[in-house]
């Protein structure tokens, strides 16, 4: 959305967010007032706009299916490690999609869910990761218990043979395999993840062709550098499929094709990527090649993660302090990059920023402090030395970090002890009730002094 304010500023907000006597909005709600009301730092999460982008995803695959006469299916996979928060998942699970998992912990979160309920006979859990010891066996167990459609994807030939050799003979074991991209002159760096084709054609050949209670269903890869228009993506993806087709020839029980996740999320202001168009050129790319390959086509699986939840949380600062520098103007906020936002300076991850109030001044540009003593709690923490535009006001002024939902809790160990001592911000959780009304609850006040010394061992 493009708004233009008194002084004709234009400024291009997110979808959901607007502008109404001179302050942000989210959704009719008013982020000054809401900031006043709660105290910063402040996250809040709005959890229907998890079911929204859930059904955008899942319309633009079954659009493309449609009108390409695909034969295959889709289904859209949640990554716990994106956020594993109990509040999420559960709102996630609304949408009738399967859970992708991680680590051995996850068996536990999913058992949980599975007692609560929100976890339905079926429901389809995908395994990725290195298995440990705890985590295979995990898996076995979830396996055993015969709630939910669980897929290992192996990862290494050790882990397919521990299921080979712990596997009941009246129990059945559907997996998938990893591809290590590291083969493809497209891919541009060593991966530790997953086995070379020529290994997957070895282990099939040795451990499951002629084991009558596992069968491989699915050959999965995923592509660190995330989903795009740039020909590397198309290249590998081109070249996982036809391999898709060599080891289907070989296996007439492939049936399934996990492309992993890497969809988009808005990280600034002005991107505008046309996902429809990414998921149409998906779809007629496995098309195209299984045609040529004269294979059947494969049913479509996607783990999205970051793309389900970035945009449904937002972190609000109050910025105590303008500072004239010797080039630049700093805006010392009450929080911290590296404790409340830590891909800013991990990976120097962008948001959309934008100040919640004053928004009829003029703006200038900042950069933007954190609390701590350390010279990397910036932002933007880019070498290209961007700035934020704040109003020139001596008001009280709060600055809003758009999409920040997703891993940002995870990193910086939400409820322990971070950096400098700053703690974790109060976070509140938006939902709509039974006659969309919204309800606002409290998930976690801002962490106490005593919280953190009871940590450290002083309590």
């Amino acid at each position: 959305m493009k708004e233009k304010l008194l002084i004709h500023q234009e400024v291009n907000l997110p979808n959901a967010f607007d502008i109404k006597d001179f302050k942000l909005f989210y959704r009719d709600i008013d982020l000054f007032r809401l900031s006043k009301k709660q105290g910063t730092p402040l996250r809040f999460t709005y959890l229907p706009s998890i079911l929204e982008k859930i059904d955008e995803m899942k319309s633009n695959f079954n659009k493309a299916i449609r009108k390409t006469s695909y034969q295959g299916t889709y289904t859209y996979y949640y990554c716990t490690k994106s956020s594993h928060f109990q509040h999420i998942i559960k709102k996630a699970l609304q949408a009738d999609i399967g859970i992708e998992i991680s680590s051995a912990y996850d068996i536990d979160l999913i058992q949980s869910l599975i007692q609560d309920g929100y976890v339905k006979k079926g429901t389809k859990i995908i395994c990725n990761g290195y298995k440990t010891s705890d985590y295979q066996r995990g898996i076995m167990s979830l396996i055993k218990q015969n709630h939910c459609a669980v897929t290992p994807m192996v990862d290494s030939p050790s882990e397919l043979i521990y299921y080979c050799n712990n596997i009941n003979s009246n129990t059945s074991l559907n997996v998938g395999i990893r591809v290590n991209l590291s083969f493809l002159s497209a891919y541009p760096k060593e991966s530790r993840f997953g086995l070379s084709p020529e290994d997957i054609i070895t282990c099939y050949q040795c451990d499951i062709k002629h084991n009558q209670q596992i069968t491989l269903t699915t050959l999965h890869f995923f592509n660190e550098n995330g989903l795009s228009s740039d020909d590397q993506y198309w290249d590998v993806l081109e070249a996982i499929v036809r391999f898709y087709c060599q080891l289907k020839r070989l296996n007439p029980h492939l049936t399934t094709l996990d492309i992993g996740g890497g969809m988009p999320f808005q990280s600034t202001a002005n991107e505008n990527f046309d996902i429809p168009y990414l998921v149409r050129r998906i779809v007629s790319t496995i098309l195209g090649i299984c045609q040529q390959e004269c294979v059947p086509e494969p049913d479509i699986v996607t783990e999205f993660g970051k793309y389900t939840v970035a945009e449904a949380t937002t972190t609000i600062f109050k910025i105590q302090e303008k500072k004239q520098g010797e080039k630049i103007n700093w805006g010392i906020i009450d929080g911290s990059f590296i404790t409340h936002l830590p891909d800013t300076w991990a990976i120097q991850q962008e948001y959309p920023v934008f100040a919640v109030n004053n928004l009829q001044e003029e703006n200038r540009p900042f950069i933007l402090g954190g609390l701590t003593c350390d010279s990397a709690d910036v932002y933007p923490n880019v070498k290209e030395h961007k700035t934020v535009m704040l109003p020139h006001s001596d008001q009280e002024q709060f600055v809003a970090f758009m999409h920040t939902g997703a891993y940002q809790e995870a990193l910086s160990g939400f409820g322990g002890v971070n950096h400098c001592l700053i703690p974790s911000p109060k976070h509140i959780i938006i939902d709509q009730g039974d006659n969309d009304e919204l309800e606002f609850t409290t998930f976690s006040e801002k962490q106490t002094s005593d919280q953190l010394l009871q940590i450290l061992g002083y309590c």
